[in-house]
């Protein structure tokens, strides 16, 4: 059995290293005749981008198990039932739905019989984003290391959740078995970028890597560097209008492969001025753009729900008109087909509201769950769905309403301006504010 820990800053390949050296060890006869890999993520993103990466590969297919640890840790405390004492059933009780079975997995995994058990099957683990996990899914590599071989990829300034501890975990990896400490960024060349990113991860001023330029005529100025661009535009509640044009200026500047990321989603401010460039006719500088959010399954459901408007009550016919309009989401789609089937095999005429909400939720679940590719528009997203993703260009709108420590501002900033492999644009509401975390030391 070995152990062999990948580290290093976002775009420095850590997933692409783990991956080869997953299929080096399977070359080299890791497993055995009907043995798998178990692949371990924390989110069901994570999971489909890695499930994705492993079938791209001959030497994985058929050959691999893709799992969140949620679903795992689950199916591990569901076939070993009979090995939970009592007290474990209470804690996991307290711990919650989510929580709970990954602290009966982590409790189950210290049992030797449990682990040759787990073993038989998975030979061989691998683990991607481990920083993003707690003390209960840290249980889990923890103790799996113990009879398999692990290939696990991480960085501790990649974690998103305020206030977690993860330095003692990533000490434990590293000292585990082998480390190798990646530090040559591949997903970006552009140095004005980097050196951005980099001020952002240590804590330094990004103004002092970055060249001071006047917009245009007016007295107005932005920070520029080779792939970066950093601005303020002092946008409020009572004129959305300000952020909207500076967003449509950017997306003018082309809009193939575009996230517009930013902390904090529900901002008034954020929605309205996306809204503005994505529905804007009449006298209006730029063309309206396609823009898409992209979101929790739950918040993508409302919004599409709201966004075709099913009365209370409606006949087929009505139905069928409603959808029409928005068939170029696949999702709706898929509602349409389901609402043409049942008219047809069971005449069904007349559709509640609740029942046609259902309808969209279950095909929002359904893409989720199947990784559907997603439509070619612009994508709107919080920073925490763009994790471990990359984007041509990436516009990040940083609002006042960003919430948590230090830290943790430096970390959501570091992680937006990274997804991007040719420019990144910063644009920063309000004024004066860029002598301030995440743009400056504390």
């Amino acid at each position: 059995m070995t152990f062999d820990f990948f580290e290093g800053p976002a775009g420095s390949g850590k997933t692409f290293n783990m991956v080869a050296h997953a299929r080096q060890l399977i070359e080299n006869d890791a497993l055995s005749e009907g043995q798998r890999m178990l692949a371990l993520t924390f989110m069901n993103g994570a999971r489909r981008r890695l499930t994705a990466s492993l079938n791209a590969e001959a030497s994985f297919r058929r050959k691999f198990d893709c799992l969140t640890f949620d679903s795992f840790a689950q199916s591990l405390a569901g076939r070993r039932s009979a090995k939970l004492t009592n007290e474990m059933r209470r804690q996991a009780e307290e711990l919650g739905q989510f929580n709970g079975p990954c602290f009966l997995a982590s409790q189950l995994l210290q049992d030797a019989e449990v682990l040759r058990w787990v073993a038989r099957t998975y030979p061989l683990v691998l683990v991607d984003e481990a920083q993003d996990l707690d003390v209960h899914r840290q249980g889990i590599i923890l103790g799996l290391k113990e009879y398999c071989t692990a290939v696990v990829a991480a960085d501790s300034f990649q974690c998103l959740t305020d206030g977690q501890e993860t330095a003692n975990f990533i000490a434990q990896l590293e000292h585990a078995g082998t480390t190798h400490s990646l530090t040559q960024c591949h997903r970006t060349t552009k140095e004005g970028l980097l050196a951005a990113a980099l001020a952002v991860r240590r804590g330094e001023n990004t103004l002092d890597v970055l060249n001071e330029e006047t917009i245009g005529k007016t007295d107005r100025v932005h920070w520029v560097g080779e792939g970066i661009e950093l601005l303020e535009v002092p946008a409020k509640a009572n004129n959305p209008g300000l952020l909207a044009w500076n967003l449509a200026f950017q997306l003018r500047r082309g809009s193939h492969d575009v996230a517009i990321l930013t902390p904090d989603s529900k901002n008034t401010i954020i929605r309205n001025a996306i809204n503005s460039v994505t529905e804007k006719q009449g006298p209006w500088p730029h063309n309206a753009f396609p823009v898409s959010w992209e979101g929790r399954d739950n918040s993508i459901a409302d919004d599409l729900s709201a966004e075709i408007g099913f009365p209370a009550s409606a006949s087929y016919d009505e139905v069928c008109e409603l959808l029409e309009k928005h068939l170029e989401e696949p999702t709706v789609k898929s509602v349409d087909r389901r609402v043409r089937r049942l008219h047809k095999v069971t005449g069904q005429r007349e559709f509640e509201k609740a029942q046609l909400v259902s309808f969209i939720s279950d095909a929002v679940r359904t893409n989720t769950r199947l990784g559907f590719k997603k439509s070619a528009k612009i994508k709107a997203m919080s920073i925490h769905g763009a994790k471990n993703r990359e984007f041509d260009r990436v516009i990040v709108l940083w609002p006042q309403s960003v919430t948590g420590g230090d830290e943790h501002k430096r970390r959501l900033l570091y992680n937006a301006m990274t997804r991007a492999k040719n420019h990144c644009t910063v644009i920063v509401l309000g004024q004066g504010r860029l002598n301030s975390v995440p743009f400056a030391p504390s």
